[in-house]
């Protein structure tokens, strides 16, 4: 079938050959010959990797440290952290309350509590809090705006004065009885609109859950009061262990309970709390991860062992297997912790690795080792030749494999070139415990032949793919051309985000954050040399069509000063004498309350008797404030009193500091706190950019990113840093497949001695191949961080069941196979079981990885265990009916060589 002879006169390459088949064959003989002491060094050496990896296999939790740290955006990235290092590791709470009043109180008290949570937090702040917004606040409205606010204060003069001078119900009752009476428009609202307002929020308080009345909101324009202007953000900045698995769940769990403690009291009702950031976000997939693989794991094993068991029916030589796998997957622990030191996100999934691929070496050993017997060969005998026999072939396989494994090792994509060298320094221990250790089990344990498959079963497979091996060649033909028309529809995903659960809380978060521009995480940040750079770059890139908004330090500073100014100091002449009246008393008694309730219910009940031809909304309204208050039961005025007045002081405090301003406001006011945000300690200065619109998408993410980077090539933030990491995930992919073959084909060359046999190990590997990418484009499950590596392991692991049915057919041809009788022996042997059940048990492994929440994770088990499948039926059927054309062809240009 090949021109692959071997011999003594081979050459260097066949003496090698040789030399290599008789050390696998010492191996065996001298494990089967010594088992109880082959079984005592395994155990110790077991033992020892145990305790060396429990304490040196370290974790690794960083997403970002997956890519090779000298990749320019890495480097853009650090230089960026070191001189703002504020930007990583936050937790950030969204604060969404029904008013500006309650968002900002709820973020206030919810800051109060974490920062006694010095334990696990270093630092929390809110930053719309910062006196400096409270002083300067009405100067960074627009022009416009802030002169419709004047206007709307200066017709509430008097109302405001009411409040001022008693911020309470009974000042409430005065202020209601100043616009009933007098039909005052000029009200701090529209009368309805105020009533309307008070009734629902009395009905809270009637109701049991006090909702406060926002004052803020009723003097602000109506397009300010929307979800957004509610919006708060306490940033909390965690103390993390980024040696463990929970680096940031410490910290985390503490603002759970935190806000779990806010929302039970007053000042949490009615408000939505929700938690994201960079560290709940990594935790959130460490946890995944750990607990995807921890389930993968246990349950891979369990199904190993259900397929071993189908596939083998001997209950001693499946517990050889079994025990063989549990002390492979300790020894290899030990070796990634001598060779690489620690696991990420995909390495994690070794463990699952290494049950799919060790069980190969079990399989097709004790398969053999069952059809010796069968032959009439003693257990020790079939133990020594069952080595001997199959040990070439999975020499050769563990080496493709390794070539794959080791394929992204030269490339950037660094958390697949350790993982490629975990599982590669897996695959060694898998085959050297195999071939010595499992043959010493075997000896001792001494297994039964088990229970052969009906001959008649597999001769009239072998039959049909031998009748129909034309067929069979033509279809997979087709289909390849097929498969690779579907190619255009593979893409590659590799946003984070989009690898985890979307309904975790902070993942739903972050998307929710990402729908508005001025609240996106997806902005981009450029360092700058100094403010005059950063202005200058400004200007261009807010030139950009992709740009929503550029800012710097300068954002914080108010822009038409010389316009606002005079309408702050107008304002200031009319209303400050309403405003700098010290209240007569804040705090009612329980006497005071009751008169003002009263007082209150009476203002009411007059306006509905006395204006019975007023405007209808009006009297609707206060029919419904009416109706509210009736509710109210004494013990509860309290409570009224502060959900109706609590948010008067606040609001008057702001309006006395904001109206009080006389002097342009300079670089000079911005408190250090915010300027450390914006200006380096070595006065460099950052720009930051944002998006026109969600751009989660992958491609509206690389417009935008591309588009800054055409003018900031040094920036950094997420949108470049999914770009670019898209980029080399994608250029090492291109490398570590090509790498693989490349390298595969040197390999199989050398070996096999024939280009004929290269390319029939190979041809079925590129068939599924481009099965498996087809299938990866027709059901839309784009190509990412962790299942990248399918199609180099295709080849890897795919070539061992090449391997074994090329090795099988030679050695048919080596004993006289007929042309009509070559495919029906090849395929009635024990190699395709051993190959099935072997394959069977990889895809088995990988597919549990399909469970995991975690879309990376579960694309890797859904895309490896059909590649897999795959893989099997090119072997078992396109492979055979390959041979068997060759072989035919072959006997028919060749006379037939005389025996010697």
């Amino acid at each position: 079938m090949t021109e692959r002879q071997g011999g003594p006169g081979g050459g260097i390459l066949g003496r090698m050959a040789d030399v290599g088949r008789a050390m696998i064959a010492g191996l065996g003989a001298l494990s089967c010959r010594r088992p109880k002491v082959t079984l005592a060094v395994w155990v110790v050496m077991t033992v020892l990797a145990g305790w060396y990896s429990a304490d040196n296999l370290t974790m690794s939790t960083s997403t970002s440290d997956m890519i090779s740290p000298d990749t320019a955006f890495r480097q853009h990235s650090e230089e960026y952290r070191q001189a703002f290092p504020f930007a990583d590791d936050q937790i950030v709470v969204v604060v969404d309350g029904p008013s500006p009043d309650q968002s900002d109180a709820a973020a206030v008290r919810l800051a109060e509590r974490l920062s006694a949570r010095t334990d696990v937090l270093s630092a929390v702040e809110v930053p719309s809090a910062d006196p400096y917004f409270h002083r300067y606040g009405l100067l960074f409205l627009d022009t416009e705006k802030l002169q419709d606010l004047a206007t709307r204060l200066a017709g509430a003069q008097a109302a405001l004065g009411a409040l001022n001078a008693a911020p309470n119900l009974q000042g409430l009752a005065d202020l209601l009885d100043l616009i009933l009476t007098h039909a005052d428009e000029g009200a701090p609202a529209t009368p309805a609109e105020l009533l309307n307002r008070l009734a629902v929020s009395t009905a809270t308080v009637a109701d049991g859950r006090p909702v406060p009345l926002s004052w803020t909101g009723l003097v602000q324009a109506a397009d300010e009061e929307d979800r957004a202007a509610n919006r708060r953000f306490v940033l909390a900045r965690p103390i993390l262990d980024n040696s463990s698995f929970g680096r940031g769940r410490p910290a985390v769990t503490a603002v759970h309970e935190a806000i779990g403690a806010v929302m039970a009291e007053p000042v949490g009702q009615g408000v939505e709390m929700r938690v994201t950031g960079a560290v709940p976000l990594r935790q959130t997939e460490l946890d995944t991860v750990a607990n995807s693989a921890g389930v993968a794991t246990i349950l891979s094993f369990i199904l190993v062992s259900v397929v071993l068991i189908a596939g083998m029916r001997s209950g001693r030589l499946i517990a050889c297997i079994l025990v063989v796998l549990l002390l492979g997957l300790t020894l290899s622990a030990g070796a990634a912790a001598l060779t690489v030191g620690r696991l990420n996100l995909i390495s994690v999934t070794c463990a699952v690795m290494f049950f799919g691929l060790g069980d190969d070496y079990g399989g097709h050993l004790g398969l053999r080792y069952q059809e010796e017997l069968r032959r009439g060969l003693p257990p020790l005998a079939a133990a020594i030749e069952a080595v001997r026999a199959v040990g070439p072939a999975l020499v050769l396989s563990t080496l493709c494999a390794i070539i794959g494994f080791l394929s992204f090792v030269p490339t950037a994509y660094l958390g697949l070139a350790e993982f490629g060298v975990i599982s590669a320094v897996g695959m060694v221990v898998a085959l050297l415990i195999s071939l010595s250790l499992l043959p010493a089990l075997i000896v001792l344990l001494r297994p039964g032949p088990g229970v052969a498959a009906p001959e008649r079963e597999d001769r009239g497979f072998a039959g049909w793919v031998s009748r129909h091996h034309r067929a069979i060649l033509g279809l997979a033909g087709v289909s390849a051309v097929l498969s690779m028309v579907a190619l255009p529809l593979v893409r590659l995903d590799v946003n984070p985000l989009n690898l985890q659960d979307e309904t975790t809380e902070a993942v739903a978060t972050y998307r929710d954050l990402a729908t508005t521009p001025r609240t996106s995480p997806y902005s981009v940040n450029v360092l700058t040399p100094d403010l005059a750079a950063a202005q200058t770059l400004a200007d261009r890139l807010r030139a950009l069509p992709e740009s929503g908004g550029v800012r710097t330090f300068a954002s914080f500073i108010p822009k038409d000063q010389e316009a606002k100014l005079p309408i702050l100091a107008d304002l200031s002449l009319l209303l400050g004498p309403s405003l700098i009246a010290t209240p007569a008393t804040t705090a009612l008694d329980q006497g005071g309350l009751e008169r003002a309730f009263t007082a209150l219910k009476g203002v009411v009940a007059g306006y509905l008797s006395d204006k019975r031809d007023g405007p209808p909304d009006l009297r609707a309204a206060v029919q419904g404030f009416g109706n509210a208050l009736a509710r109210i039961q004494p013990a509860r005025l309290a409570t009224l009193d502060a959900a109706l007045t609590g948010g008067v002081p606040p609001l008057l405090d702001r309006l006395r500091d904001g109206i009080a301003v006389e002097q342009p406001v300079t670089a000079a006011d911005v408190p250090d706190s915010l300027k450390a945000r914006w200006i380096a300690a070595d006065g460099r200065a950052r720009v930051e950019v944002l998006p026109t619109h969600d751009i989660s998408n992958s491609r509206a993410m690389a417009d935008f990113a591309d588009a800054v980077l055409a003018v900031a090539p040094n920036a950094t933030g997420a949108p470049v840093t999914v770009t670019e990491a898209a980029r080399v995930v994608g250029s090492s992919f291109l490398e570590a497949t090509a790498l693989t073959l490349v390298l595969m084909v040197l390999l199989l060359v050398a070996v096999q001695r024939s280009v004929t046999g290269m390319v029939l190990i190979l041809a079925p590997l590129v068939l599924a191949a481009l099965w498996t990418m087809a299938t990866a484009g027709l059901l839309d499950i784009p190509f990412n961080f962790a299942n990248v590596i399918v199609i180099p392991l295709l080849f890897a692991l795919g070539v061992s069941s090449s391997i074994h049915m090329v090795t099988r057919g030679q050695d048919l041809v080596r004993d006289g196979a007929s042309d009509s009788d070559f495919g029906i022996e090849l395929l009635v042997t024990s190699t395709p079981r051993a190959v099935l059940v072997s394959t069977l048990t990889t895809s088995t492994a990988f597919a549990t990885l399909a469970l995991s929440s975690h879309r990376g994770l579960s694309s890797m088990g859904v895309l490896l265990a059909v590649s897999i499948t795959y893989t099997v039926i090119a072997s078992l059927v396109v492979l055979p009916a390959l041979m068997i054309l060759w072989h035919r062809w072959r006997l028919r240009r060749r006379p037939a060589v005389p025996a010697r």
